[in-house]
């Protein structure tokens, strides 16, 4: 529940300080005084959009703490502990707003966005403004009114994330489907390349055997005259070959080696290099039987070199890259082939998806249907409570036209009202007078916040427009709720402020150039006097102040 607001620097609030108990608390002051501007305070601190010119004049920042016990809150609690935020049985808020537009939102001391400011509000408390019932008439608020009844979050969040889901498939379905025409196209393209390209039977190494026997049968006639040549001066010059010139050097060196020592390195390389030479007569002879000018081979391997050349030049890239072409029209070309098999898996896809939301649809449809009539009956007896006996709530739960559905389900929840004796029921919005709709909204208030899994609820003026009994009926059904939660009322009306445990009186006081908002907690002689304020205006007699210590006393028992 809601310990402790201080509020500093926000509006006409220079420095406030508040405790809250348990039970129901009811904050009363004159018109104007500044009441909804503690709520506004809150809001703040939980999260709300926040706007520099909400900071008090002449101060740079305005600034918002609520500190919430969370011992009866285990929502909240497991909350913290997922967010790495816990800290002992206390959930503390800060707010803090600058003139420069900045916010800045803390969690028990650690800096946090905003958005968790608002999750910690989802699980903590409620607020009601006094213009709650505007919303009444519009079909989303019926519909998360009976889902709140029904406890449909968990399923609604299913079918949420399913829905999206299945949208997401058929937008890609959609896309594939498109893309057909143009796919084949691209299917046949591809096809006529690759084989293209296969007829080849291109790899890496057969095009560089291509462009090194090109290279050889060029110039076949230079490298055979460079072959003999060789030959004939290593080996086969009768006078000057050097086998026989290094032969002879040889021969004198190992008659003289014995002689001197030094001789043996100089025989032991030419030794090796008759070996080499020996070696290397021998490649030439090997070369020089199996070469010949072949012009028809030249001319075959010219040919097919120039088709290769010219498919290169068509795809933008050199001829050693063709082979890599080829793999990667042929992956391309696999992947158009298997987008047929892709697109019937994506239409099944699609239909297991759908068929899933609608599976959830049903079940919220049953937990909808299921809600509805008992709701309706429980506010139809509140507000024949308050002052429109005639009144009767029916709750419609029907499908949406064409069997469409959304991330909300398959169907639609009316609330359709009557208000006098043989009138048939009909829209809120048509058939319910403003102050009907006001009390009406009061009623699902109570009727409905203790459904609501929240330990605190705030109830800002919802009681503008009531009065007599039917007030006093409104500060009982707000009373009851106090029960097993945490109520506080910011009201105009004695009969409901007289129902609470607690009251709080708000005070607007003018000084020569600033204004200030004072927030006192009342005694049991104060409340009798704030109570027949309330009852009696400025001049206070005896008899409304006994009336107002009456209707303390009745409240009590």
């Amino acid at each position: 529940m809601l310990s402790s607001l201080s509020v500093r620097n926000l509006a006409v609030v220079e420095d406030l300080a508040l405790s809250f108990d348990s039970g129901m608390t009811s904050l009363t002051g004159e018109t104007g005084a500044g009441k909804s501007m503690l709520v506004d305070a809150l809001s703040l601190v939980l999260g709300d959009r926040a706007d520099s010119k909400m900071i008090r004049q002449g101060t740079d920042r305005a600034e918002i703490e609520a500190e919430f016990s969370i011992d009866n809150n285990p929502l909240l609690q497991q909350w913290l502990v997922d967010q790495e935020l816990d800290d002992d049985d206390l959930c503390h808020l800060r707010r803090t707003i600058s003139r420069d537009g900045r916010s800045k939102g803390y969690i028990n001391g650690r800096v946090v966005p905003l958005t968790l400011l608002r999750e910690v509000s989802e699980r903590s408390i409620d607020i009601h403004g006094q213009h709650a019932h505007q919303s009444l008439v519009r079909p989303q608020t019926q519909r998360e009114l009976v889902d709140i009844v029904a406890a449909n979050k968990a399923l609604l969040n299913e079918l949420k994330q399913a829905y999206h889901d299945w949208q997401h498939l058929q937008q890609q379905l959609a896309d594939l489907q498109q893309q057909s025409d143009d796919q084949a196209a691209r299917q046949e393209l591809l096809q006529y390349q690759v084989d293209e390209l296969e007829a080849l039977e291109l790899s890496e190494d057969s095009i560089q055997q291509l462009l090194q026997d090109q290279a050889q049968l060029a110039n076949a006639s230079q490298l055979i005259s460079a072959a003999e040549a060789g030959l004939h001066q290593i080996f086969d010059a009768e006078q000057a070959a050097a086998y026989d010139q290094i032969s002879h050097s040889l021969g004198e060196l190992e008659k003289l080696q014995d002689y001197e020592p030094r001789f043996a390195s100089a025989v032991e390389t030419l030794n090796a290099a008759i070996i080499n030479l020996d070696e290397t007569a021998t490649d030439l002879r090997h070369y020089l039987d199996h070469a010949e000018l072949d012009p028809g081979r030249l001319e075959a391997i010219e040919t097919q070199l120039s088709q290769l050349h010219d498919l290169a030049r068509k795809h933008q890239v050199e001829i050693e890259q063709l082979p890599e072409l080829y793999q990667s029209l042929s992956d391309e070309l696999a992947a158009l082939s298997n987008s047929e098999v892709t697109l019937a898996q994506l239409e099944k896809d699609v239909g297991a998806r759908e068929k899933h939301c609608r599976d959830l649809c049903g079940q919220l449809y049953q937990r909808r249907q299921q809600a509805a009539g008992p709701l309706g009956e429980q506010i139809t007896a509140s507000i024949q409570q308050l002052a429109i006996p005639a009144g009767k709530i029916e709750i419609e739960v029907a499908p949406l036209p064409d069997n469409r559905i959304s991330e909300y389900g398959s169907d639609q929840v009316r609330l359709l009202v009557t208000t006098n004796p043989g009138q048939p029921a009909g829209d809120l919005a048509k058939v319910a007078s403003g102050g009907e709709l006001a009390r009406i909204s009061l009623a699902i208030q109570v009727v409905t916040a203790g459904q609501r899994s929240v330990p605190t609820l705030i109830f800002d003026e919802v009681d503008v427009g009531i009065g007599g009994s039917v007030a006093e009926v409104v500060g009982q059904h707000l009373r009851k709720l106090a029960g097993s939660q945490q109520v506080i009322c910011i009201t105009h009306l004695p009969q409901v402020a007289a129902q609470a445990h607690h009251q709080l009186q708000v005070n607007k006081k003018h000084l020569a150039d600033s204004t200030h908002i004072t927030v006192d907690k009342l005694d049991k002689t104060q409340r009798v006097e704030e109570i027949a304020r309330m009852l009696g205006g400025v001049n206070l007699t005896q008899k409304t102040r006994s009336h107002a210590e009456e209707m303390l006393d009745q409240a009590q028992h």
